[in-house]
């Protein structure tokens, strides 16, 4: 079994290309909880639900935004943009949670409903947030990092992390995988559940290999690290994951930090790491296949194929025996 750990305003582009060309039926993919959010008293999982739709294969309502629209003409404020199918799973959750269902076990049946081969499971089911303020006024994490315009950064507050605590599941999925592979769209987004305690002792009990890609830091994000005091490096991103980790990956252009990177007894490789999803071309470097030892998916034409032949020796019957001579 192995372990994804993401999080972020949006799916990372080396995870999109996991998802769209590797097989992923023995992995489950965790998903943080700092950017969740209310749109008219109902919760939005942004990161939960990005993860469960871009493995589905839905098609019709993930980029139309009827419902927001409507909403809007009721007054309602919808400060961050919600697709028709993330309102769909929210509602479908908030009625499966009325009927005393658990987080877990209403995204297991998201996963059967929706077919998909891996599992994903929040992170925590409490409130965690992040607010950021700025000599403009202050706003969440997901409003800083959607808005197109660069803030003055005073200060980073988190809340809620002395309160929500990870499931068990996830615990114990990460204590019991072969390996552990941590990807988060910026640096900042996976502090929540990189101080959890119970997430670290989980680590320091994990048998298997942790490692961590580090993330972009654009200049958005190293105006919250600096007023984070943390480093703006990659040796800064390093130091959170300190302890907890056996390798960390960093882009080639980051080699120079390679030899400082090390005396904090971590693994350091340096590989390609892309800005879009379609810089990868569709293949993830090897060195990040080896942590995670993730298969190709066979092609659609190969697969339907394999399903004709297999339909036509069951309407054929079994095979005869050859008559002895």
């Amino acid at each position: 079994m192995k372990t994804i750990i993401y999080s972020g305003t949006e799916i990372p582009p080396i995870l999109r290309v996991m998802v769209k060309a590797y097989s992923l039926s023995d992995v489950t993919i965790v998903a943080n909880n700092i950017h969740d959010y209310y749109v008219s008293g109902l919760k939005i999982l942004h990161e939960t639900d990005n993860a469960i739709l871009l493995l589905s294969k839905l098609k019709e309502g993930i980029d139309s935004y009827i419902f927001q629209d409507i909403l809007e003409k009721f007054g309602v404020d919808v400060y961050i943009p919600t697709s028709d199918a993330k309102i769909a799973i929210s509602i479908f959750r908030e009625g499966r949670l009325k009927n005393n269902n658990n987080f877990i076990s209403i995204y297991r049946e998201l996963s059967k409903v929706l077919q998909l081969k891996t599992n994903v499971i929040p992170f925590t089911e409490g409130g965690i947030s992040a607010t950021v303020k700025t000599g403009e006024g202050e706003c969440s994490l997901l409003e800083y990092f959607l808005v197109k315009k660069e803030f003055n950064v005073k200060k980073v507050e988190f809340g809620g992390l002395d309160k929500a605590k990870p499931f068990d599941q996830v615990k114990s999925v990460i204590k019991g995988s072969e390996s552990v592979l941590i990807v988060s769209n910026d640096p900042v987004s996976i502090i929540p559940i990189m101080w959890d305690k119970d997430i670290q002792e989980a680590m320091e009990k994990c048998e298997g290999h942790i490692s961590v890609i580090s993330p972009p830091i654009t200049p958005k994000s190293e105006s919250l690290l600096q007023a984070l005091d943390i480093e703006p490096t990659p040796l800064g991103i390093a130091k959170m994951f300190e302890e907890h980790i056996d390798t960390l990956v960093i882009d080639h252009s980051h080699q120079d930090f390679k030899s400082q990177i090390e005396l904090l007894k971590m693994e350091v490789i340096a590989t390609e790491l892309h800005q879009t999803e379609a810089e990868y071309e569709g293949v993830i470097p090897k060195p990040i296949l080896d942590l995670i030892a993730l298969e190709t998916k066979k092609p659609s034409v190969i697969t339907g194929l394999m399903k004709g032949v297999k339909r036509i020796k069951g309407a054929l019957g079994p095979p005869e025996k050859t008559k002895e001579k």
